[in-house]
């Protein structure tokens, strides 16, 4: 079987369930974004991974793949490297109206994954997403593309975050009892949250922008 035939089986059974695919990767315990990378270069997941979809999905290796489970195995291990491109995605939005989510699954471009961010650290870990809205003008405008991980909080910087169901791009500084969330437009006041407080979800640290000149 190969990736794109894996993918789009999957695709089918999650149709057949009325289920979306985010669903089925909170389901499984594994990252969404690291799934979207993975059709995007045509990789079937790693057995742990592929493992869990399966048990979701409620089948078995053998069903799904039609062979036994230590062909699948040795198939996924040789599977080729992936291309040095990440998929841009339609838009994670700057805004504080725009829709619930964070990517849109429509993908508008690809870039290139840059030297720094090519290391083990981040590898599977990046995305790239338009940003919408002026809230952090000054430094990401409107239309920009941002490249980003999804490894969490790991020190004041730009980051994509979920806050309150919304996805944004805003600043984050660490400070007593919580994190602040700042956007560069004076125009929008900074908000505090504490750290027991759920709505909000740190995903990655914003390394690259692109500007459209």
């Amino acid at each position: 079987m190969t990736a794109k035939e894996f993918w789009d089986k999957i695709k089918r059974r999650i149709s057949e369930q009325g289920k979306t695919f985010v669903w089925l990767c909170r389901q499984a315990g594994v990252s969404v974004q690291i799934m979207k990378n993975r059709i995007y270069k045509e990789r079937i997941p790693d057995v742990e991974d592929t493992l869990k979809l399966m048990a979701v999905l409620g089948t078995s290796v053998e069903e799904f793949f039609g062979l036994e489970s230590h062909v699948f195995a040795k198939s996924v291990e040789s599977s080729p490297a992936d291309p040095e491109k990440i998929p841009v995605f339609e838009h994670f939005s700057s805004c504080e109206n725009d829709k619930k989510g964070s990517n849109s699954d429509f993908i508008v471009g690809y870039v290139e994954v840059p030297d720094d961010l090519k290391s083990k650290k981040f590898r599977e870990h990046l995305a790239a997403s338009k940003i919408r809205g002026d809230s952090m003008e000054r430094v990401l405008f409107n239309g920009d593309t941002v490249v980003y991980d999804d490894l969490g909080f790991q020190e004041d910087g730009i980051y994509a975050i979920i806050f309150e169901e919304k996805a944004c791009v805003k600043r984050l500084q660490k400070v007593s009892g919580g994190v602040k969330i700042i956007s560069d437009n004076p125009a929008y006041e900074a908000i505090f949250v504490k750290n027991d407080k759920e709505e909000l979800k740190i995903i990655g640290k914003v390394h690259y922008a692109l500007h459209k000149v």
